[in-house]
């Protein structure tokens, strides 16, 4: 049979886990965001470095991407697996201008589209992730906050008592 000492040891323990695990989770959430525009801005930049246009024909839009068919100009025809970069808008068997890769035409994205039009979806994520790791870690603290002790009506605080011959 457990103590009551240890049984509130081990609810302390269990709390203490749970609240660094919310912690854990708002900074994944933060962290995760932040590589996903990383990750948008250096595949930007590889494009700009390099960059191929053409006109493409999309072929397929789901929930997560759309893919694109196109020729690279130099008699390629290129499907990316991937699908195109910031497919916001499109529909299927439209045509549009994309930019490219050279040395890797998978790496495409719709032209005139960048990086920032990530910023509102990768911001999502902490939008969710920090409020729900507050209300987890706001659960699993204490009850009841450790006031400082109140001091009755009519009774002043004193200052210590000066010791003859001390320090002041």
């Amino acid at each position: 049979m457990t103590t009551p000492i240890r049984r509130r040891v081990s609810v302390i323990r269990v709390r203490l886990a749970v609240r660094i695990l919310a912690g854990a989770l708002a900074v994944l959430s933060v962290l995760t965001a932040l590589l996903i525009l990383l990750a948008c801005f250096i595949n930007d930049q590889r494009i700009d470095r390099d960059m191929g246009s053409a006109t493409a024909t999309v072929t397929e839009v789901t929930d997560r991407r759309a893919a694109v068919e196109f020729d690279t100009g130099n008699g390629v025809h290129v499907r990316p697996e991937s699908g195109v970069f910031y497919p916001t808008g499109l529909v299927e068997g439209q045509r549009v201008q994309v930019e490219f890769r050279r040395a890797n035409p998978d790496l495409v994205r719709v032209s005139g589209r960048s990086w920032t039009v990530a910023v509102v979806p990768a911001l999502s994520i902490p939008l969710v992730g920090v409020p729900l790791a507050a209300l987890v870690y706001a659960a699993a603290s204490p009850r009841g906050h450790r006031w400082p002790p109140r001091i009755p009506r009519g009774v002043t605080r004193r200052s210590p008592a000066r010791v003859p011959g001390g320090a002041q």
